[in-house]
């Protein structure tokens, strides 16, 4: 991960450029991946695509690998896993990708057989199934399945009624389930990270077809993809590519995503700074928290269209503590060992608000044709990073009430481990972020008074479920843990 580095004005400036001219050099080259023989085969179908219908099995008794079973409790959903068999190929561009995401594909391979998993959680009474299944790309960065999509938008899954079904698409996926439970996930195989936009595709074709197994419902399912982080990276290639064929879904949802779209070739490195193909008609929201445009100026020219909508969300981090949390609990033993302790608490900002509203918006603009609402942009300075104002926290975008009347500092890239040096323990103090408490003095300097800046925060919750950034039952929970909110004892 690139961190930003203290440089004078001069020497900011000539980065900046030096980063642009760096950026173009390396899109060329990324392009160019296609132009240096790419394998030949015939043009992509969208039969082809789709392939044979995967065959839908029964797993064995037992508890799953990354199971929130625990967590469902009491919630009215349930958790079953299954296994998909089926057969997928190979693709390779055709011709040069341009930036523009028109992507075409020849297909390079026979079929090759793979067997994976499907987990899923859906209302145990069929009468709350909403008729929504989001279809998530397993996210597999750290080593292990992790259900990122999941963490951020549970609660208005479960609330709202959705079915939910984790892909486990890459063969890291079945690496990591082997590392957990190795007996139970032997014949997991997927030979290639190439199969997997087939293994996706033919997973979302097999919730359709097998509705009435998977979901205990008779509805024909409406499918919405979701990818969070390293998943949306792969789904960008997938909407740009593999959409247009398959048409298997109906909308997506992508979260913290890098300016970059995955490889369809192995070895290959993708392509750097991709749009969203202008023609796709398929909606798509996109959210990105702070972090990640901090440090990718691309992603902030995502344009708004009739078909995207790109918000970006103040003061947020790409692996905050709930989601730092979230994965102990689903991770394997190696990884809650690495825990780390950091030098400043976490990022506490709740962005899975956001990931509600998105979820509810994108459903509405499937279901009924409404457009979500369009975000501002983070202000940026004259170089072109994120601005900040006087207390230290970014200006513009969609301001949750805790960052436009914050009781803190959320910062990024200012968190380092106090112990352990590992790799995995910088990551994850980096990537978490930093909340800074301020003190009574800074309290009393930006807020007066706490019934002000309870009325204040009142005041930005109900402008967000005004125009659809808030759903009411984020709203109310905000205006709670407000008035919970414990204040410095020499402040009022």
């Amino acid at each position: 991960m690139t961190l930003p580095l203290s440089l004078s004005f001069t020497h900011l400036k000539r980065a900046r450029h030096a980063w642009r001219r760096t950026a173009a050099l390396l899109s060329l080259a990324l392009l160019c991946t296609a132009c240096a023989e790419p394998p030949e085969g015939p043009p992509a179908t969208p039969d082809m695509v789709k392939g044979t219908a995967a065959r839908l099995l029964p797993m064995p008794e037992g508890t799953p690998a990354t199971s929130r079973a625990a967590q469902l409790a009491g919630t009215g959903h349930t958790e079953e896993e299954w296994v998909l068999t089926g057969s997928a190929r190979r693709y390779a561009p055709a011709g040069a990708w341009a930036r523009d995401g028109r992507w075409a594909l020849n297909v390079i391979s026979a079929p090759e057989p793979y067997r994976t998993r499907l987990l899923v959680r859906r209302p145990a009474d069929p009468r709350r199934f909403n008729g929504m299944v989001v279809v998530e790309w397993l996210n597999t960065t750290l080593g292990f399945e992790l259900d990122g999509g999941w963490v951020l938008t549970r609660e208005e899954l479960v609330r709202e009624g959705y079915a939910w079904v984790g892909v486990s698409a890459e063969p890291d996926s079945a690496k990591g389930l082997q590392t957990l439970q190795p007996a139970r996930y032997a014949a997991q195989h997927i030979a290639s990270k190439a199969l997997a936009y087939d293994v996706f595709t033919q997973a979302g074709e097999a919730v359709r077809a097998h509705a009435d197994q998977l979901l205990g419902s008779a509805k024909r399912p409406t499918l919405l993809a979701m990818g969070y982080s390293q998943s949306a990276v792969f789904l960008t290639t997938y909407l740009n590519a593999f959409q247009p064929l398959s048409r298997t879904y109906q909308g997506f949802l992508l979260h913290g995503s890098a300016p970059a779209a995955g490889p369809v070739l192995d070895g290959d490195s993708g392509q750097l700074l991709p749009r969203i193909r202008p023609d796709l008609g398929t909606p798509v929201m996109q959210v990105q928290t702070e972090m990640e445009v901090s440090v990718s100026w691309s992603l902030s020219h995502t344009a708004d269209t009739p078909h995207v909508r790109y918000w970006e969300v103040a003061g947020a981090a790409h692996l905050d503590h709930r989601m730092q949390d979230e994965a102990m609990v689903v991770g394997p033993a190696s990884f809650r060992d690495q825990a780390p302790s950091c030098l400043k608490p976490g990022n506490t900002l709740p962005t899975e608000v956001v990931d509600h509203a998105a979820l509810h918006a994108l459903r509405r603009w499937v279901s009924e044709g409404v457009p979500p609402p369009t975000v501002p942009r983070l202000q940026r300075n004259a170089l072109g990073f994120v601005q900040s104002d006087a207390d230290g926290n970014a200006l513009g975008g969609l301001r949750l009430p805790e960052l436009a009347q914050p009781l803190a500092q959320y910062g990024m890239y200012s968190n380092v481990p106090t112990a352990s040096l590992s790799v995995p323990s910088i990551y994850l103090c980096v990537a978490g972020g930093s909340t800074n408490p301020w003190d009574a003095g800074q309290l009393a300097a930006r807020h007066g008074d706490r019934n002000r800046w309870l009325a204040a925060h009142r005041a930005q919750a109900d402008a967000l479920r005004d125009v659809g950034l808030m759903r009411p039952a984020d709203h109310a929970a905000s205006l709670a843990r407000a008035q919970a909110q414990r204040w410095p004892e020499n402040h009022p």
